[in-house]
């Protein structure tokens, strides 16, 4: 009986059980903070991103030892957020990473102003209906325009700073080779349906692009270095290139990503075949097209982000520039800006009248990404094979007296594909004289021998070619009729052939054109002349449409775009400045400077560096005229 195992000892024995187990968890406990503490320390120690996030970490820490509750705290990007704060810093392992937060706003956000307020339309001109409003198969400026509030991409510029910043995606990081680029989606981004925007979207949008059976060759171009996209997960993607490449994060995370749910094609030729849907994450969605009239956008009532200020934006298509200033004195149009801007002429005038100002707000202003504009040859025609002849043509055209009696001093000249206004550009290249004589000479030297009726003639071929340009833009007008009377002098005959701006970039896409009147943008602060010189860009209806061909040209193009460091790129690109400029497929002619004009009934419309931003603008609810 002594020796019976009893209920009090059974209770006895479960009390010390329990007693020894309390010990062990307190001590494991005790362990565990200590080491959550310590991880966090060894964190803290690796932040490089200034004092704020220290002292953030510092008050968790303090947190933890007065809860008793464990920190999370590891090694990853995404486990070292400082969610009140943004992030740009350089990881210990070398890879850059950038993390915000907070929904994305412009640096001059309206709804800060005091008398900010949604309502009311914003018409503006395109000059052109489009060909296809679809992404990535645009054919035209008039296409880009309507994507801009419809269409968004992982990242985005800083009209301010010119710096990039995410926008669907939250965060990013680039590997210290620069090869591997990760980005995570925001949770709430969505797309105008409500349907969330995942990693299978961005797969699928760069998958599309790559597609050699889709209508987008000229966009394709810039993804050639990318070796693949591979999802991590729902919300994390990562593109993998195959050299570093200095622009690598502006098109990867820059590429627009579009819903796969609507856009999903077995065959390249279904999704060319959609050229009139469009669907995106933006702000605004297309109501409706209505053919040769307009397109109509109406805010997205499902947008993720802040509320976009307009109830609608509306794109009308008036290709003469002045029906377009008769629209907007009549009070039809409220802005007149790219892509048809007031010539120089019609800004001196209104800009300086009192009775225009007390309703309208004028700007002139100047981008490092202005257009320019050109007469390109077509390299493929016997009469522009060697570079004497295109030489002479420049040296033909007063580009001094152009700009100064044309232009009114709004340009400057130009001695190759990058603005005069960004480094890129090679300040030291003396441009082409104006000399008619000698000109005439370096035809002479080229085999050009005047005919009977002063026509110059080479093999039996006579200098004659047509001029294709666009119609309803009288300042192009003048320069060619000018250019006509130049060339005439010289025994040169070319005849002016206007075309509607659809049918124009038609045929400069099939290149069915001898030289042709036209403008580019200048590409960017620092662009990758890829798309327009490179002779790949010749074929799939490239760019580059004057087909011009030369292998020193090409390998400075591709040496320049895998070289990081900035100013030995710069040199690189000053080199291949100076072949283009002498070969001269192109005359330069000017770097237009930007002028616009705004219904003053729109506030914060001041131009950034890089331009206007509509989507900056509202009108008091006082002002509003559309309800």
């Amino acid at each position: 009986m002594n020796n019976r195992f009893t209920f009090k000892d059974f209770v006895f024995l479960l009390m010390f059980v329990v007693v020894i187990a309390a010990v062990l968890f307190t001590g494991w406990q005790f362990s565990y903070h200590e080491q959550r503490l310590n991880d966090l320390k060894q964190e803290m120690g690796r932040l490089a991103d200034g004092q704020k996030q220290q002292t953030d970490l510092l008050g968790k820490i303090n947190q933890a030892i007065r809860s008793g509750v464990s920190i999370s705290a590891g090694t990853s990007a995404t486990e070292t957020h400082v969610p009140s704060g943004r992030i740009r810093r350089t990881e210990p392992d070398g890879s850059q990473y950038v993390y915000f937060p907070d929904i994305p706003t412009s640096p001059r956000a309206p709804e800060r102003r005091p008398d900010y307020a949604t309502g009311d339309w914003l018409i503006q001109n395109i000059g052109m209906e489009p060909a296809v409003i679809a992404p990535f198969i645009e054919k035209d400026v008039a296409g880009q325009i309507v994507h801009g509030p419809v269409l968004e991409s992982l990242i985005t510029l800083n009209p301010e700073t010119m710096e990039y910043k995410p926008l669907l995606a939250d965060w990013y990081r680039i590997s210290a080779d620069g090869l591997r680029f990760q980005f995570h989606l925001r949770p709430q981004a969505a797309f105008s349906d409500g349907t969330p925007v995942t990693a299978d979207d961005v797969l699928f949008s760069y998958n599309t692009v790559m597609n050699t059976d889709v209508d987008a060759a000229p966009l394709r171009s810039y993804y050639n270095r990318v070796k693949g996209c591979r999802k991590i997960d729902e919300r994390t993607v990562e593109f993998e290139m195959t050299e570093p490449y200095f622009l690598a994060l502006e098109f990867v995370g820059g590429l627009y990503v579009i819903p796969e749910h609507i856009y999903k094609f077995q065959h390249g030729d279904e999704f060319n075949k959609k050229s009139d849907l469009l669907v995106g994450s933006g702000p605004y969605r297309v109501e409706k097209w209505d053919r040769g009239q307009k397109i109509t956008l109406v805010r997205n009532e499902k947008y993720w982000a802040d509320r976009p200020s307009f109830d609608r934006i509306v794109y009308l298509f008036i290709g003469n520039a002045e029906a377009q200033l008769q629209s907007f004195l009549k009070g039809d149009l409220d802005y007149l800006g790219e892509p048809i801007a007031p010539d120089p002429e019609m800004y001196l005038k209104y800009s300086k009248d009192p009775e225009f100002l007390k309703k309208n707000i004028a700007y002139r202003y100047s981008r490092p990404i202005g257009m320019y504009m050109y007469i390109g040859y077509n390299l493929e025609k016997p009469i522009f094979k060697d570079k004497q002849t295109r030489q002479a043509l420049t040296m033909l055209i007063d580009r001094k007296s152009i700009i100064e009696n044309m232009l009114k001093g709004f340009g400057s000249e130009m001695t190759g594909p990058f603005s005069p206004r960004t480094p890129q550009n090679d300040a030291s290249i003396t441009p082409l004289p104006y000399d008619p004589e000698a000109a005439k000479k370096m035809l002479a030297d080229a085999g050009w021998k005047m005919g009977a009726d002063g026509v110059l003639v080479r093999n039996g071929v006579r200098f004659e070619f047509d001029l294709s340009l666009r119609t309803g833009v009288p300042i192009r007008e003048r320069i060619a009729t000018y250019v006509q009377q130049q060339f005439q002098r010289a025994g040169i005959r070319m005849r002016l052939t206007p075309y509607e701006p659809s049918v124009l970039i038609e045929r400069l896409n099939d290149r069915k054109f001898d030289a042709c009147l036209a403008g580019w943008g200048s590409g960017g602060v620092e662009g990758d002349p890829r798309q327009l010189w490179h002779s790949s860009s010749i074929a799939d209806r490239g760019s580059n449409h004057v087909s011009f061909r030369n292998a020193e040209a090409d390998r400075l193009i591709e040496l320049g775009a895998r070289t990081m460091d900035r100013d030995q790129r710069l040199k690189i690109w000053h080199q291949f400045q100076r072949i283009v400029y002498d070969e001269q497929p192109y005359s330069w002619l000017y770097s237009e400077q930007d002028c616009a004009f705004i219904n003053n009934r729109f506030r914060n419309t001041e131009p950034y560096p890089l331009g206007l931003l509509e989507l900056d603008w509202y009108v008091p609810a006082a002002l509003q005229k559309y309800r």
